[in-house]
């Protein structure tokens, strides 16, 4: 269905064994991975487009996985700015998958320094093995991560996870129970607001260190008892009133100030 080409591992700067198959080009670096859920919400697609003009302006190529929700929402917006990408597909080329992306992997392939990297021979069908080996290769193949909204346990948590264990910069849109899990390891927490959410994802593409999160005075008791906490985090039993505090805890939530990692347990972002 696609011609490709045979690259190797040494080709691509990758540990992983064995022939892999392009189609297309390959964009050169320094490369962004963005991933996501599958049954992503539109508050977080939206944050897509303001993600890839800065990457444009930044002078960064895309590579994601292709996958139905944050993933094809990501290479539709690399097309429509026209920023070099790479889909990495966990299947044959003569077997693409999902089939329903076929259009979009066409337009793809077709894209000035835009290519498709299939991660397996002509002939192979795709099972659920393939998809985290997919995602490890996504992350070798990046500089840096963004991921959008991730459910606990899933596979955007997982790539998010091996972005860090692989000393990739990891950047997480607060909101979600992945990102809050990886944003208390240690990723850069980034706000969901719009108007907020793109000058600080600029600001992290450029490597500048986040600013600090001010507190609002409503909950200067909550920074109190944060750094009184430690990095454990704040017990939701060693909240004073915890029955009144509730709405705080949620308003700090939103406001990006803290994550809720594992449950009932609050870390300050970092």
């Amino acid at each position: 269905m696609f011609t490709t080409r045979t690259v190797t591992s040494i080709d691509l700067g990758l540990a992983t064994a064995g022939p892999l198959f392009l189609a297309g080009a390959l964009p050169p670096g320094p490369r962004v991975a963005i991933v996501g859920s599958r049954a992503a919400r539109r508050d977080r697609l939206a944050l897509l487009g303001p993600a890839l003009a800065a990457m444009q302006a930044a002078g960064l190529a895309l590579v994601s996985g292709g996958a139905i929700g944050v993933d094809i929402a990501a290479h539709r917006a690399a097309l429509s700015g026209r920023v070099p990408q790479l889909a990495v597909l966990p299947c044959g080329a003569d077997r693409p998958y999902p089939l329903q992306h076929v259009p979009w992997y066409r337009s793809i392939a077709a894209a000035p320094g835009a290519g498709l990297l299939f991660c397996h021979p002509p002939g192979t069908e795709p099972c659920r093995q393939m998809f985290a080996s997919r995602n490890a290769i996504v992350v070798e193949l990046a500089t840096a991560v963004l991921v959008i909204e991730a459910a606990a346990r899933s596979g955007s948590h997982g790539t998010g996870a091996l972005a860090l264990k692989r000393k990739r910069r990891l950047a997480v849109v607060l909101g979600s129970p992945g990102c809050a899990d990886l944003a208390a390891r240690g990723a850069t927490g980034l706000p969901c607001e719009p108007d907020a959410f793109a000058p600080a994802f600029a600001a992290w593409l450029a490597g500048e260190a986040p600013s600090p999160r001010r507190f609002p005075v409503e909950l200067a008791w909550l920074e109190e008892a944060l750094a009184a906490a430690g990095p454990r985090g704040l017990s939701l039993d060693a909240v004073p009133d915890p029955l009144h505090r509730l709405v705080d805890l949620l308003a700090a939530q939103r406001l990006g100030l803290i994550v809720e990692s594992p449950p009932g347990r609050y870390r300050r972002v970092s």
